[in-house]
Formats: structure tokens, sequence, C-alpha cells
């Protein structure tokens, strides 16, 4: 019986209390995303922003336009719909100055209604006409500047620059006599471009609003079992490089019964290094000593409390 008791007296000497491990403020676990992880990211981002903006719809445009020998005309675009968005070029590039995103070449397509009426001092009643146009958008190019911080444990996202620019527009009119009125209408590039500039610089703008809102509301503990959680807290703002992005998080395994206050200082913390960032990995995860402790630590106390063994599987290659 006395050798029994030496050998549980020398295990709980060596094997550190879950109440003595490191501060939850600590890093202890650092992800890195390389420039192919981004090139995903980005994707996805890319994806999910071109299915939000179709269908887009458009404010109506009206204009008077002064034609010779007829008179005023009133030209109504209404039923403006962005349907469809091809995106054939893009890039990420983290910085100093934030993330940026750019997608270049661009096409766009859109559906309207037209309307056309005037009067002459010849023959003084109105005359109108109406149909269906479609548009054709080229070299559509979008760029974005995001900045990413640490707030309160949490990722913040912000749009700190967003632009949208159109190249070339090309209008054609379907029904009525719209071979009569193509030369007028070509007039209306512009301003139809602006309205595709802004309506998707809008979308966009509260699309990153609502992926910052998803952000904000990811936990800060992930439940392993009833026994343990683990503390995914981001206590530092990401490092940007300008080829990836290194995350530092706290990484320790926490008791999910909320029973009492725990005390971590005494536990050697030799503070993980990012992973190396190899361009064929889309995530790289480097581990601290600490993390395995505190998983040893907390399954140690609870084997204590209730008597029953636990035993602790860890995967090496992650």
């Amino acid at each position: 019986m006395a050798p029994t008791i030496i050998v549980l007296l020398i295990a709980s000497l060596l094997t550190p209390s879950y109440s003595n491990l490191p501060s939850a403020d600590q890093s202890f676990t650092s992800l890195l995303i390389s420039d192919k992880g981004l090139d995903f990211v980005k994707d996805l981002l890319i994806l999910k922003a071109v299915s939000s903006l179709t269908p887009l719809q458009l404010p109506p445009i009206q204009r008077s336009v002064k034609i010779p020998f007829v008179g005023n005309a009133h030209v109504v675009f209404s039923n403006i719909t962005i349907y469809k968005i091809n995106v054939s070029t893009s890039y990420v590039k983290p910085g100093d100055s934030g993330i940026v995103i750019v997608t270049s070449g661009a096409t766009c397509n859109l559906s309207m209604n037209w309307n056309y009426s005037y009067a002459t001092w010849i023959v003084p009643v109105e005359i109108s006409d109406k149909g269906r146009a479609s548009v054709q958008v080229e070299g559509l190019e979008v760029g974005l500047t995001l900045g990413l911080e640490n707030r309160q444990g949490t990722l913040k996202l912000s749009l700190m620059e967003c632009g949208c620019y159109v190249k070339n527009i090309s209008i054609q009119l379907d029904g009525g006599a719209s071979w009569l009125y193509q030369g007028v209408v070509d007039a209306f590039e512009d301003q139809i471009g602006s309205a595709v500039e802004n309506a998707i610089t809008k979308k966009l703008e509260e699309g990153i609003l609502q992926l910052d809102s998803l952000l904000q509301s990811l936990p800060k503990e992930i439940p392993v079992d009833d026994t343990a959680s683990l503390n995914v807290t981001f206590v530092s703002d990401p490092l940007l490089s300008n080829s990836s992005i290194g995350f530092e998080i706290n990484g320790l395994f926490t008791s999910s019964r909320k029973t009492g206050v725990f005390n971590y200082h005494n536990l050697k913390n030799s503070h993980p290094e990012l992973p190396c960032n190899d361009p064929s990995k889309m995530l790289g995860i480097s581990l601290d000593e600490a993390v395995f402790n505190s998983a040893s630590a907390l399954y140690y106390d609870v084997s204590r409390e209730t008597g029953v063994c636990t035993s602790i599987y860890f995967k090496k290659n992650l």
C-alpha cells in the first residue's frame, strides 16, 4: 500500500495543477494563412459577393433630351436589374495598410424597361413608345481594402476603402421603334454606368458589415466534451505580411464546469512561433507545450475529483 501512495504523491507533484495554468491573455497557439489559403478565402468571398449581387435592383433613371426639329423628349429607364456577373481575374494582397482584394476584367449584364415620350410643334400630341433593353458592362473593376484587428478577443473587420469602376457599357434597345431612339439612348451610358458603380459599392459595404457581425458572433470557447472547452480567444491583432496573415489565440483547454475561478500563473510559456509559411499549404498551426499541459492538468484534476481515469489522445500531425 505504501508504494502506491508514494507513486500517487510523485505524480501529483509532477503533473501541473489546472489551477496553475498560464493566463488567458497569453498566446499558446499560432495560426498562419498562406498565399494559397488567402486565395481560397478570397475566392469564397467573391463567390458570396456575386451571389448577393445577382439579382440586384437599381433605381430608375430618367432624363430629358433635346432633339432637333422635335423638341424635348423624356426618356425613362425602369426595372433596371443586374442579373449576371462574371469575374475573370482577382487577387488578394495583405500588407501594413490592410488586406487588399481586387477584381478586374469582370463583365456584368443588366435588363431594363425603357419608355420614350415627346411632343412636336408640328403635331401637338404626345408621342410615346416603350420596350425592353439589355445592357452589357465590360471592364468592371472592384477594389476593397479591409482592416482586421483584435477587439476584446474577437476579430473586428472594417472597410477602409471601396471602389467600383465601369470601363465600357453598351445598350441595346428592343421593341417599339427602338432603331429610331438608339442614338439618343447611347447618351445614357455614363448615367447607367454610375448607377451600376454606386449600387455595387453600396451592396459590398452592406456585405462587409454582415461579415463583421458574423466574426463578432463567433464563440470564444469551443466545447470539446462535458469536461473541457478550447479557449479560442484572440490575444493580439493579426500579423499581416505581404504573403500571409498570422493569428495568435489563447488555445488552452479550460473547464466546461464553471464552478470556480482559476488562477493561471506558474506554468512555463515558451510562446509559440508562427508556423513556417509553406506555399503548398493553406494553413499552418503551431502549438505551445502549454496547450498539452493544460489538457493533461485539467483531466488529471477531474480524475482526482471523480476517481475516473480519462485517456487523452493527441494527434501529432495537425
